[in-house]
């Protein structure tokens, strides 16, 4: 037995065990031994996925995935399949994916659009939101997310966008740097004065208040995105975040720069651009609007509630 399915093995007897304790009346699960575990306990199972943006994305997750047929049948065993997004944004993946895959979910997909534990309309204004984490609201916002783990992620990133501030110095800049940066290390950096770096930030409540959110492609980032309906200006770093951020440009909500090169001249640029052309703000908003329909969390638990209950009736 390879390392892979030594893991699986793992993973389904930890599952097997939590549902002979706790005994659901359904398994909701973002992987592929959800399903098997379900099967055997004779409970309904419910995946939760990410929707794939690209053809990128698609051949990186086949890619990964063991070739076996056991993988299609732990998805035909899966009575409902959540995707946080919406087919609008598939970026062309649904109609170049047409095999087996396909064909295992084609009945039992449904789209929510994205999936956040808070709503944007639960929050406060764009504008007192702007007070509580820049101090005022005259100046545009941009909210900058620096990841870490490649080439031009985290510090060097970072000094990059420290110099685009410097050229922009009617916005106000927020930087959350995660962990790509120890908080010791924030001091020697020298932010010019339009800028305040944090270690963490309340993101949801940051990408509402930003006229630009500069990230780079994260999928939890571009659904927040989505939800508040804010522009981006997207710096991707591997193959999903160059789907993600390739659905934002494609509707004319983002702009896309390549890491390779890339100048504070260029970042700037691109920021400017957005807050320039209201068309951005524009469509953003129109792809909020669309995410809308589909309902959110809300909409995902009904679909739940829906499957258990005609599950108990059968």
């Amino acid at each position: 037995m390879n390392r892979m399915q030594e893991i699986k093995q793992l993973i389904i007897a930890a599952e097997q065990e939590i549902i002979q304790t706790e005994k659901p009346d359904v398994l909701l699960c973002g992987n592929l031994t959800g399903s098997s575990s379900a099967q055997a306990a004779n409970i309904p199972c419910v995946m939760v996925l990410l929707q794939p943006h690209g053809l990128k994305t698609i051949e990186l997750f086949t890619r990964r995935l063991p070739k076996t047929v056991q993988n299609f049948d732990m998805l035909k065993a899966v009575n409902l399949l959540i995707m946080e997004g919406i087919p609008e944004l598939d970026g062309g993946a649904s109609a170049a994916n047409k095999g087996e895959w396909s064909l295992a979910i084609k009945d039992k997909l449904r789209f929510t659009g994205p999936l956040l534990v808070e709503t944007p309309e639960s929050l406060p204004s764009r504008e007192e939101l702007k007070i509580r984490h820049a101090g005022n609201q005259a100046r545009p916002l941009i909210y900058v997310t620096i990841g870490g783990g490649t080439q031009l992620i985290g510090e060097d990133f970072l000094t990059l966008v420290l110099d685009a501030f410097r050229s922009l110095p009617d916005v106000q800049g927020v930087i959350a740097t995660g962990l790509a940066i120890e908080p010791e290390q924030l001091s020697g950096y020298n932010p010019p004065d339009n800028v305040i770096i944090r270690g963490f930030v309340p993101g949801l409540e940051l990408i509402k208040a930003s006229d630009v959110t500069v990230f780079h492609g994260g999928s939890s980032t571009l659904m927040t995105c989505l939800a508040c309906g804010t522009p981006a200006v997207v710096v991707p770093s591997m193959a999903e975040q160059e789907d993600n951020g390739a659905v934002l440009e494609q509707n004319g909500a983002g702009i896309v720069l390549s890491k390779n090169g890339l100048t504070p001249a260029a970042l700037a640029e691109a920021v400017q651009k957005i807050l320039s052309e209201r068309s951005f703000r524009n469509n953003a908003q129109r792809l909020k609007d669309q995410c809308d329909k589909y309902g959110g969390a809300q909409a995902a638990a009904v679909m739940v509630e829906q499957l258990v209950k005609r599950e108990n009736a059968s």
